[in-house]
């Protein structure tokens, strides 16, 4: 179903998929990134409110619709399951007796496989959080070079061996070589990269 009830992103940063999500039409979305400071987190909120102002969603719809947490992957799972099941939706009263109010349907990391230690932390939240039956997560990622290419790709060998978590579609996309980024001579740099796993025993892998 499109748009999704509940979205989340890992490592937001700038929120930009976030943020389309939301001015798309998504019920509910939960923007995380590892805490540094107040002010980090102070000018993502500051973000989403004028965005969404300007797309013409209204605060309170924005407080309704949006949340803002500190999340390090792999850590403290439960109490972003907490954020989640606590969204204010127009169907509380269903939800609130609902073991899927605490997954989510799309979770999205954009650029967040790069570096290769971190990968099993993010599935370890990733596969805590996900809906089993409908959910999918979306990786969206480039080659940055600091590894090599198998590196980076095994995140998905290990999504679908150690967490059941498989791919269902994939997307590339090849820029021309003023995406490549200053010093690059790598032509594959520049190259955007996207898959969408979903649960191994979910229709979406039928």
């Amino acid at each position: 179903m499109w748009p999704p009830k509940t979205c989340l992103e890992f490592g937001a940063g700038a929120a930009l998929p976030s943020l389309a999500l939301l001015n798309g039409g998504a019920h509910r979305v939960v923007f995380t990134d590892r805490y540094v400071n107040e002010q980090t987190f102070d000018a993502l909120k500051l973000s989403i409110e004028k965005n969404a102002l300007a797309w013409g969603i209204n605060e309170e719809e924005i407080r309704r619709r949006t949340a803002v947490a500190g999340h390090t992957w792999g850590e403290e799972i439960e109490n972003l399951v907490n954020v989640v099941s606590a969204a204010e939706t127009d169907d509380d009263a269903d939800r609130s007796e609902n073991e899927n109010a605490k997954h989510v349907e799309c979770l999205i990391a954009s650029d967040c496989i790069y570096n290769p230690t971190y990968h099993a932390a993010l599935l370890q939240s990733a596969s805590a959080l996900i809906e089993p039956c409908t959910g999918i997560f979306i990786v969206g990622y480039s080659l940055h070079g600091n590894v090599p290419t198998c590196d980076v790709e095994r995140f998905f060998f290990v999504a679908e061996k150690e967490y059941g978590l498989k791919v269902i579609h994939e997307l590339a996309v090849e820029y021309s070589e003023g995406q490549m980024g200053i010093g690059s001579v790598d032509k594959k740099r520049g190259n955007v990269y996207l898959k969408i796993l979903a649960c191994r025993e979910s229709p979406h892998c039928n």
